[in-house]
């Protein structure tokens, strides 16, 4: 999974797996068909960073009106030097502002709207601040996750509306749902590094930064975000030229701004390229000291809990790496005698990978003190950030069980995230692995239909 010399999603080059399927190409469309929505059970009234969340989302006003300032129309129109300034009662003003372990979540709304705005607004001020926040390095990629999920929302709705009628257009169903299991896989890990986040600013001060239990977990971030990310927007772009769908179009519009806003918002090729350096460095200190077979304890990685005070000795990466890595070994072994197939899959998956675990370590024991520069050291810190991404959705997942949104502790999602994890691994699924993908588009479907952002969360949009 080395990084490619040109972006995949500027360039539109396809993968073995697209070039596979049957191509149609329907008439042009110049708009998307319309879509049912259904009634859904009111909110409970929004607190903590929902609040915050809802309060911004109502100051940056509805993004298809063509005068508001903050809108689709006003955004595509303006360049980065002409950005508009942030309404003056935007919250956090005054010095009022979610912890670190909710700040991607309460920022959500302006990351979804524009990536450039949320660089300019929130992102490059906490970068020049004079005093390592430790959430800095990490809003970037939240940010790009947010844009990449307002399009796979809009392209969902796209397919599902014209699945109706045109049979050919199901043919994206298993493309848009392996995307939202990555989206998904992606933001667990993020979330999970932004909870260690506020473990360590609740902690005393460490004199090097760059030896922080979270720093290497951040890297991670900072190197697969952008490019799993990269290869979605090319499948998205994919399947809205084969659906019909023109430069004109508000999707395609908002997938090229993305393209181009990524160098800008410091979640490129470049940046994670830098990222990719930061774990090989981490990985040779770290000597091959990891991960142990303890299994993780779930509770810290319930994240649609509130990590203050005292609770955050227990985040994750509190105690380094080896408490995110050792996921795995916890779900084989809470999961191997499930009743249900999918979540006897899930642990033969997790058991799969915690193999994969061992020799990783192994190899990085023996590799010693390569430099960055190193092929085989690079190899090792891609197979490093694949397993941590694998560990963080199983993490978060099993945390979810029994928990709100219900969705979140399904298998399918996990299943079928691991699964792609797995296979960018080179590694053989186990057999007799159910497909998930058709639960995962029924979600997704279902969210894009009732006005239901693709997050972790299941937030209800307002526009």
């Amino acid at each position: 999974m080395n990084l490619p010399e040109n972006d995949r999603a500027a360039t539109g080059t396809t993968t073995t797996r697209r070039s596979a399927m049957a191509l149609t190409r329907p008439v042009p469309r110049v708009g998307r068909p319309p879509t049912p929505r259904t009634h859904l059970e009111p909110l409970a009234p929004p607190q903590g960073a929902t609040q915050y969340a809802s309060r911004l989302e109502a100051l940056l006003g509805d993004p298809r009106d063509p005068g508001n300032p903050y809108g689709r129309t006003a955004l595509w129109a303006a360049g980065y030097d002409a950005l508009p300034a942030p309404p003056a009662a935007l919250p956090g003003a005054g010095g009022e502002r979610p912890d670190t372990d909710r700040l991607a979540r309460a920022l959500r709304p302006l990351f979804r709207r524009d990536l450039a705005l949320a660089h300019a607004w929130s992102i490059r001020p906490l970068l020049n601040a004079p005093v390592p926040h430790p959430a800095a390095a990490l809003l970037g990629p939240a940010a790009l996750l947010a844009a990449a999920g307002g399009v796979l929302r809009g392209v969902t709705g796209i397919v599902a509306g014209l699945s109706g009628y045109e049979p050919a257009a199901r043919q994206w169903q298993p493309v848009l749902a392996s995307t939202f299991a990555d989206l998904l896989a992606c933001e667990s890990l993020t979330a999970v590094a932004l909870r260690s986040c506020s473990a360590r600013a609740a902690g005393p001060a460490d004199p090097e930064p760059s030896q922080q239990p979270g720093e290497l977990l951040t890297a991670v971030v900072g190197y697969l975000v952008p490019q799993l990310v990269g290869e979605l927007l090319g499948d998205l772009e994919l399947v809205l030229n084969e659906c019909g769908f023109d430069d004109s179009t508000p999707e395609r519009r908002t997938l090229a701004k993305i393209v181009r806003d990524r160098a800008f918002a410091r979640v490129d090729w470049t940046a994670a390229t830098a990222a990719q350096t930061r774990i090989v460095r981490g990985l040779s200190a770290t000597d091959g000291a990891w991960p142990g077979e303890a299994t993780a304890p779930v509770e810290p990685f319930r994240i649609t809990e509130t990590v203050t005070g005292g609770a955050a000795d227990a985040a994750p990466c509190a105690d380094g790496p080896a408490t995110v890595m050792a996921t795995p070994a916890g779900a084989a072994a809470r999961q191997a005698d499930a009743d249900d197939a999918d979540t006897v899959a899930l642990a033969r998956v997790a058991r799969r990978l915690l193999t994969e675990q061992r020799a990783l370590r192994a190899a990085c024991a023996a590799g010693g003190g390569h430099g960055s520069a190193d092929p085989a050291a690079r190899a090792l810190a891609d197979r490093h950030a694949l397993l941590a991404l694998a560990a963080a959705a199983l993490a978060v997942r099993d945390g979810a069980l029994g928990g709100r949104p219900p969705s979140l502790g399904g298998t399918g999602w996990a299943l079928l995230a691991l699964g792609r994890i797995t296979e960018r691994l080179g590694l053989p699924l186990p057999d007799h692995t159910p497909d998930p993908q058709p639960g995962v588009w029924q979600e997704l479907a279902r969210r894009a239909a009732n006005g239901v952002d693709v997050d972790l969360y299941a937030t209800r949009l307002v526009w």
